[in-house]
């Protein structure tokens, strides 16, 4: 159905945002920091968030982690809180990655609502991941792969 109906598959977020650009689709499916790129760049593009109102999205933040066996914890745990620092979520939400601050107070990307805005879609990884190869094979010939 869904190559019956003209999809495309992108092989990339980034392309997307290009596509619905050069008028080749009407709409893509992307993150936040790729339409931003585009947004910034003054390109005739509109990001479209789920509401509130029964839509949710996957909100995936930043992760750092300090190995167990680290040869320098002290070393690793203080870059640990400097990276989970709110001057470091400032930034990253100024970058073009848009990042979405998960500290109270911290001003956030200004083409992207607050972590508020989101109804949160609770993802269970470990399941999702069991599935990948069955999904890819279901898809291949509903894709026309």
């Amino acid at each position: 159905m869904l190559k019956a109906n003209g999809v495309k598959i992108a092989p990339g977020n980034s392309v997307a945002p290009d596509l619905v650009i050069k008028g080749e689709v009407n709409m893509g499916l992307t993150d936040t920091d790729d339409v931003n790129v585009a947004l910034e760049d003054k390109e005739l593009v509109a990001m479209v968030l789920p509401d509130r109102d029964g839509m949710s999205a996957p909100l995936m933040p930043n992760m750092v982690s300090l190995i167990a066996s680290a040869p320098r914890v002290e070393a690793g745990k203080k870059m640990i809180d400097y990276l989970l620092s709110a001057e470091v979520e400032r930034e990253l939400g100024r970058s073009e990655g848009v990042q979405i601050p998960l500290h109270f107070g911290v001003e956030g990307p200004k083409n992207i609502p607050p972590v508020t805005f989101f109804k949160s879609l609770t993802l269970d990884y470990d399941n999702a991941a069991g599935r990948v190869e069955d999904v890819v094979k279901r898809l291949q010939p509903i894709l026309g792969l």
